[in-house]
């Protein structure tokens, strides 16, 4: 009976940390993001997958491992911001090694972005117009699908 009272306590206490462990992972991450980026920049999040393209926010792990039966339409992101706003990126990967680049801000990110190891760019949005990022890694079969958009307003 013994046995059986500590099996349930080990079980209950490794249950209890891989519950706990993206919970406390997420927090620190926060907790350094807040550290590395000032408070009055725009930032947004964007996740590479090679078949869903640029994306805001992640991408769910199941998205990753399954994909989808139903083919979705892909709609490149488009990033709005004004004249003089810091603009910070935060790029990650959900799958492969990606490569970024807004060539029109001298943006270049030429050592890929790996699983796991989300990067930032920023810049000062001081010009106006539309502007392109894109991979500039060829990263699988949809690279093309790889793309997004900063519109800049005066």
């Amino acid at each position: 009976m013994d046995n059986k009272k500590a099996d349930l306590i080990y079980f209950a206490m490794v249950i209890f940390v891989l519950v706990a462990l993206p919970f406390g992972i997420s927090a620190y991450d926060r907790h350094i993001w807040n550290d590395k980026i000032s408070h009055d920049a725009k930032v947004f999040d964007l996740t590479g997958h090679t078949q869903k393209g640029w994306v805001f926010g992640s991408i769910d792990a199941s998205d990753v491992l399954t994909g989808s039966l139903i083919p979705k339409k892909l709609s490149p992101p488009v990033i709005r911001v004004n004249k003089g706003d810091k603009v910070v990126l935060k790029l990650t990967s959900s799958d492969v090694v990606h490569g970024f680049s807004l060539k029109d801000f001298g943006i270049f990110i030429n050592d890929g972005i790996h699983p796991g190891k989300p990067q930032t760019v920023s810049f000062i949005a001081d010009k106006t117009g539309t502007f392109t990022f894109a991979c500039n890694a060829i990263c699988g079969s949809h690279h093309e699908n790889m793309s997004g958009t900063i519109i800049v307003n005066a």
